[in-house]
């Protein structure tokens, strides 16, 4: 039963993962309008409601299993893996300097995009409950952490976004350029979930990248884009610079794609199914 003590001394953790959630979910929402944008206009709004819904399912199941997150590494080698691969497989299909003759790609169906709103969820929640779970503070008599505030943080903080993720739908519509932003946003909570996992094989401690310069780096990332996409003298310098990364972005995605085949076939038969 919960006491008034308990409610207050409850509130700060709240209040602060309400914030640390909003700061470390601009990814995942600028993500799920990405992917949804892809999709008819008529299931668009469905699409985002559906992804931030099932975001909220993956990080109170995250909360849940939190302990077997941190003691079993391989399953965050995986989620990082995925969200690099998410990005590269993104960006080598829609180069803006792709190859005239280069096939169309298919249109995806609801299921397919939700497949993979779904993983791209599940892969974001390990990075954020490692923030969530060291906001919790501990029962003085067991020593174990207090968990309800977390879920009552992440519940307001998934409502907001809620409210939020259709504005990122329109704002990707009038700055189409942010729709690559957003998978490199993608790319770099996996590539920091890699350097956090290779941190700790090499030397065996911990390594936690802090909120903030986690939600800095996106907000550079995101200036960098519009000055990109503003200025043609920002192409003109940046753009050989890029190309140099697709045949890089391409291996990955084809060494991935064959290990994991199982779900790549599986993508695309939701995406081409009806």
């Amino acid at each position: 039963m919960l006491t008034s003590q308990d409610l207050i001394s409850g509130l700060p953790v709240i209040a602060s993962l309400v914030i640390i959630e909003g700061l470390l979910s601009v990814d995942n929402v600028f993500g799920i309008a990405a992917l949804a944008k892809e999709l008819p206009q008529h299931q668009q709004r469905k699409a985002i409601r559906l992804g931030m819904a099932g975001a909220y399912v993956f990080r109170v199941l995250a909360l849940l299993v939190a302990a077997w997150f941190i003691a079993n590494t391989w399953v965050r080698w995986l989620g990082a893996v995925y969200l690099v691969w998410l990005m590269c497989s993104h960006l080598t299909r829609h180069a803006p300097h792709a190859a005239a003759g280069q096939s169309k790609t298919v249109a995806p169906t609801l299921l397919g995009a939700l497949l993979q709103i779904g993983l791209m969820d599940l892969s974001l929640s390990m990075d954020n409950v490692i923030a969530a779970v060291g906001l919790a503070p501990k029962d003085p008599l067991t020593q174990l952490p207090v968990m309800w505030p977390i879920y009552v943080g992440v519940l307001f903080a998934i409502i907001a976004l809620q409210a939020i993720a259709p504005h990122a739908l329109r704002l990707l519509r009038k700055y189409p350029v942010l729709e690559s932003t957003a998978f490199i946003l993608i790319g770099l909570v996996g590539g920091i979930l890699v350097y956090e996992e290779s941190y700790h094989a090499i030397t065996g401690g911990v390594l936690h990248i802090p909120s903030l310069a986690k939600f800095a780096g996106i907000v550079f990332i995101v200036a960098l884009a519009l000055v990109y996409s503003g200025s043609a003298a920002a192409r003109r310098l940046s753009d050989p610079l890029i190309g140099l990364t697709f045949p890089l972005m391409k291996g990955f995605t084809a060494l991935v794609s064959l290990v994991f085949l199982p779900l790549t076939q599986l993508c695309a038969v939701c995406k081409r199914g009806r």
